[in-house]
This record gives C-alpha cells, sequence and structure tokens, in this order.
C-alpha cells in the first residue's frame, strides 16, 4: 500500500478547517465522511498511487485494533487532517505509528498544524512533513518524490515544510486551485459509505465541495486563511454530474453542500437549483449561508430542487459584537432571512457565537433574546474558539484571557477562554442553560416533532432530543494522557500536551 489516508481514533471531530467542533456537542450530530481525504485520495489515485481510508474515529475503532490493521496494511505513507482539540492525541498517535512501522512516513495537514508548523517538527520527530493550505496536489507531488523516486527537489514542492539542516524549512505557499473543475472527484469507493448517515432520516449521506475561499474578515474564523479570500465555484456541470453519481452508483439522495457561503453567487445558485429540477433527481440537500445573501426568488428554487434546510452564521444578539467581530450584517437582517426561510418552506439552523474578549451579561441575554425572536428549528451556541492564525487567538493572548489548558477539551463547548466579565465557568453555565431553555419550550417541542413529518423522523427526534439533554445536563469526563493505554486497549486516544498556539503564521 502506497498512502494510507485515516481519521485517528482521537475523538469524533468535524475535520474541516473552519469548523472543529465535536459531534456531540452540537444539535445536528452527523457523522459526515472525512471528504478531505477522499479528495486527497482521488488525486493520489489520477497519479497512480494505490491508497487506502480508514475512519477509525467515526467507526469508533479502539486504539489497539486501529494500529494492528495499519500494521497488516503497511502503508508507505500515512496521512491524515488535525484540528485543534485533537492535536495533542493526533501527534500521540503518529509516534503509535513510527513505532510500530519504523520507516513509514507521516504527513499531517490541517488548520493548526499550519500554524505551528515550526514547533511541531522541531518537538515531534514522528511528524515528517506538514501540509499548508490547499494540499491536494502537494501531496501527490510528495508522494511521487518519496515513493516513485521522481526528481522533484523538495524545496519545490510548494506549500511544504519539513526539516532540513537542524531547522524548518517551509517552501512558498501554494497558489490556491483556481479552477475547482480539474480535480477529480472524491474517491467515494474507498469510504465505507455505511458510517456517514442522516441522524433525521437514517438515510446515507454525503457532501459536496461546491465552492472554496470567503471574502469575509470575521476575527474567529480561519477559512480565508485556508481556502483564500475570492471564492471558486465549480462549473454547475460538474457539480451535478457528481451528484448523479452520487444517486446511480452508491444510492446517496441526501447531501450537505460545502461552501463557506453556497449562496454567494446568486445566478450561480439559480443556475444548480434549475438543473438539479431539471434533472429530476429529487435529493435532499441542505447549506450554510449568510443572512444578506439570500432573497425570496433563490429561496423557492432552492426549495424545488430539494433544500430542506440552511445554516447561517448568525454569531450574536447584539449589534457590538456584530460590528466587533465584523460580520458585516445588521440584527434585522438576521430577523428578515429568517422570516424568508419560514416563508419559502425551508428549515433553518442558526449558530450563535459567544464569549469575545468585551462581552458581558448583557451581550448574552441579546443572543437569547434574539434566539427566541427568529426561533429557528435548529440552533447552536458555540463559545468563542481561539484557532491558530485568527485575530481571536492574538486578542485573547494579549489580553491574558487564554485558557490554554482547556484548547483540546472540546473546541466550541468547552471554554479556552473568558470574557473580562465573564469568568470560563459563568461561559460554561450560561451555554447550558440557555440551550435548555430553548430546547425545553414547550412550543419546540410541538412544533419539532409535528415537522418530523414520519413516525420514524419523530422516532429519530425524540432520540436525539434526549441524548442532547443527557449531555447538557452532565459533566464532562476528562481523558488521562495517552501514553498510560497499552497498545491494545478499548479505550480512545485520551489527551496529551499540546505545543503552543500561534497568532499568526503561515
Amino acid at each position: 500500500m502506497d498512502v494510507l489516508l485515516i481519521q485517528p481514533p482521537t475523538g469524533s471531530y468535524r475535520r474541516d478547517d473552519r469548523c472543529q467542533s465535536r459531534v456531540e456537542d452540537q444539535t445536528i450530530q452527523v457523522h459526515f465522511p472525512p471528504m478531505d481525504l477522499a479528495h486527497h485520495a482521488a488525486v493520489l489515485e489520477r497519479d497512480g498511487f494505490e491508497c487506502a481510508i480508514r475512519d477509525y474515529s467515526t467507526a469508533g475503532t479502539p486504539l489497539g485494533r486501529a494500529l494492528e490493521e495499519i500494521g497488516g496494511i503497511r502503508p508507505k505513507m500515512v496521512f491524515f487532517s488535525s484540528t485543534q482539540p485533537t492535536q495533542a492525541n493526533d501527534l500521540a498517535f503518529a509516534q503509535r505509528i513510527k513505532d510500530l512501522l519504523g520507516e513509514v512516513t507521516v504527513v499531517l495537514r490541517g488548520e493548526s498544524v499550519t500554524f505551528q508548523d515550526q514547533v511541531i517538527l522541531s518537538e515531534y520527530p514522528q511528524v515528517d512533513f506538514i501540509l499548508r493550505g490547499e494540499s491536494e496536489e502537494t501531496l501527490s507531488e510528495l508522494a511521487s518524490l518519496l515513493l516513485k523516486a521522481k526528481p522533484i527537489p523538495l524545496e519545490e514542492i510548494a506549500g511544504l515544510s519539513f526539516r532540513g539542516g537542524g531547522m524548518t524549512i517551509r517552501t512558498p505557499d501554494r497558489p490556491f486551485i483556481k479552477d475547482l473543475n480539474r480535480l477529480p472527484w472524491p474517491a467515494r469507493h474507498l469510504l465505507d459509505q455505511s458510517l456517514y448517515r442522516s441522524p433525521e432520516t437514517g438515510n446515507t449521506i454525503t457532501t459536496l465541495y461546491a465552492a472554496r475561499g470567503c471574502p469575509y474578515p470575521c476575527i474567529f474564523c480561519p477559512a480565508p486563511l485556508a481556502s483564500g479570500r475570492p471564492v471558486r465555484l465549480r462549473a454547475v456541470s460538474d457539480l451535478l454530474a457528481e451528484i448523479r453519481h452520487c444517486v446511480e452508483e452508491y444510492g446517496i439522495r441526501e447531501f450537505l453542500f460545502h461552501g463557506d457561503t453556497f449562496t454567494y453567487s446568486r445566478e450561480w445558485v439559480l443556475e444548480l437549483c434549475r438543473a438539479i429540477e431539471e434533472a429530476g433527481l429529487r435529493i435532499r440537500w441542505g447549506c450554510n449561508s449568510r443572512v444578506d445573501t439570500i432573497d425570496p426568488e433563490m429561496l423557492r428554487a432552492m426549495k424545488r430542487a430539494g433544500c430542506w434546510v440552511i445554516g447561517f452564521g448568525v454569531e450574536s444578539g447584539h449589534e457590538e459584537t456584530l460590528k466587533r467581530v465584523r460580520k458585516a450584517v445588521k440584527r434585522e437582517k438576521i430577523v428578515e432571512a429568517f422570516r424568508m426561510c419560514r416563508e419559502a418552506g425551508i428549515r433553518s439552523h442558526a449558530f450563535f457565537v459567544f464569549g469575545f474578549p468585551w462581552e458581558t451579561e448583557e451581550h448574552l441575554a441579546a443572543d437569547l433574546v434574539l434566539a427566541r425572536e427568529i426561533d429557528p428549528d435548529f440552533f447552536d451556541f458555540n463559545i468563542a474558539y481561539p484557532l491558530p492564525g485568527t485575530e481571536l487567538l492574538a486578542m485573547v493572548q494579549n489580553e491574558s484571557l487564554y485558557h490554554e489548558e482547556r484548547v483540546d477539551q472540546g473546541g466550541y463547548a468547552v471554554p479556552a477562554t473568558r470574557t473580562h466579565a465573564l469568568s470560563a465557568e459563568e461561559l460554561d453555565r450560561w451555554r447550558r442553560k440557555a440551550l435548555l431553555s430553548l430546547y425545553l419550550r414547550p412550543s419546540y417541542i410541538a412544533r419539532t416533532l409535528w415537522l418530523a413529518g414520519s413516525p420514524r423522523k419523530t422516532f429519530n427526534y425524540i432520540r436525539a432530543g434526549a441524548r442532547r439533554l443527557r449531555q447538557l445536563l452532565s459533566n464532562r469526563r476528562s481523558s488521562p494522557v495517552i501514553e498510560e493505554f497499552p497498545a491494545d486497549s478499548a479505550e480512545p486516544l485520551p489527551r496529551a500536551s499540546l505545543p503552543e498556539a500561534k497568532a499568526t503564521g503561515a
């Protein structure tokens, strides 16, 4: 085996550069397939490499069993994406792989390691290479050099960090891929599709990468750093062909369109919806959007094409926070967007972010007031999480508000910061109380069950609601250090120590 691409058994997280949350900490607890791995594998297969993908975290594979399988596969190279909250355990797992296979090449990517590449490469010898930026072609070029002995000097592979001469060498950043249509479709044939199910319907679900790039300057989000500011859209014809392939080859009819702002281009959205409708594919899908990029005509077209839910980054109900995080929207625009979704028959998911340095109880109260006013079908209150490279990290470090020891405790549900007025414990208590107060409204419960539409969905909603309540009412279990676990342990990998996060980098 040339390259094994894995999601390590280090917890169920969304290993998206923009969203690095524990699955169980979100309202909709869905395991999406690791499409970043599938996209990298597709480019590797196109270039003649033998690949395999293993999603140990979603499968719940114990540490010992994962290592046993990796030992049986004996890949020449192991590749995976790391996140800030899983990074310590990812690095520990990389060491286990090195101990097991010896000369295997370990390659990492991810927003967090990109901005900490120098410290990781200097302190963690089990990591051989770190890929920065859009890395599908970087990985293939590296594999061509190491596994096929192609005459490509390491220094000429853009977007690569590695050790050399007792120091970290960082090659120039790789330009973002302008034409996304030249990338092959993700290697879904390497995924165990049975792992990825809609928690609502139980049907197989997958992700479609429709666009890359985000032009907006929110201080807490790494999306522009990871995928650039210019929005690059795939051709509707190419995207439609991939949808048809999923339907005909795998029987998949439920999708999430991945994109930092799916509705950025009105003309593109209308063209895509028209193409889906005319093709008669009868799919069901959701997407992310901004409240200032939709209108009634667009929503009606999306509904006809199968859209059932839209997630909006509401962030805050307080005008000061909306301004200071540079969201560039007004409160009334938020209210209008949720009203339009309701009128179009599309369900809505509101994502709030709170716990910024300047926030007080007044700001948090405004969040709850807005949540009740817009009355979304789904909602999450995420504690501001200082990801490497973001302005928020620099801010909380400079103002001594950063709890570094909490960084690997779960992402958006465990405060790694405090505000000048509120402690981390107060932020945690407010989040739990706010979510419970919204979940337990009799009108909300009745509407959710009514909209379920079938006994099967109703049962799934009840089960999901009970699980969510248990999680909010219980305390987290803190995991022991990974080195204490024997290789045959049935436990998932626990915590280890993290390198110091950096506010700027790449």
